[in-house]
């Protein structure tokens, strides 16, 4: 497993802007290293996408580097082409947008909860996809923290969290 998505039902309509700033006070409570990465903005200069790597302080190196535990998240700006998707396997027809797509899950599990845990506080409409497995929600990312073990949560049935 090497991503993540968090969705939310589609035309929800959640300003990027302001998923930065939530990107940003999750880390900051979670005591998680946030790194900026890349901006795209449209002819008007409004923000559509863009990239953060998240990793816990004791990965920052001496010349501010960060080694090999941090996540990569992606963040778009509704709409956006080729990231809208259903999940057929739930039956509910709700068509989703990927408003996150976290990559490097595997071997950071724990950044990857405890970063999504304190993000989905402030969203908890929406839903993470661990590709190919199951939908968690704010509810089980909860029950992850307190009965888990922090490295394998992602790998568990939520249902039986």
């Amino acid at each position: 497993m090497a991503s993540a998505f968090v969705l939310v039902e589609e035309n929800s309509n959640i300003p990027i802007d302001r998923l930065v700033e939530d990107i940003r006070q999750g880390c900051l409570e979670a005591n998680l290293y946030l790194i900026d990465g890349t901006q795209d903005v449209d002819s008007e200069q409004n923000i559509k996408h863009c990239t953060f790597g998240i990793a816990r302080p004791n990965q920052q190196d001496l010349d501010n580097s960060v080694t090999n535990d941090m996540i990569r998240v992606d963040v778009y700006d509704e709409p956006a082409l080729y990231q809208y998707r259903e999940l057929e396997w739930r039956d509910d027809g709700r068509v989703y947008f990927n408003t996150l797509i976290i990559d490097e899950v595997y071997q950071n599990e724990e950044v990857t909860l405890t970063f999504l845990y304190h993000f989905l506080a402030r969203h908890p409409q929406m839903v993470v996809w661990i590709e190919e497995d199951w939908v968690y929600t704010f509810s089980d990312l909860e029950k992850a923290l307190k009965t888990s073990n922090l490295s394998d949560w992602c790998y568990v049935n939520p249902n039986s969290l």
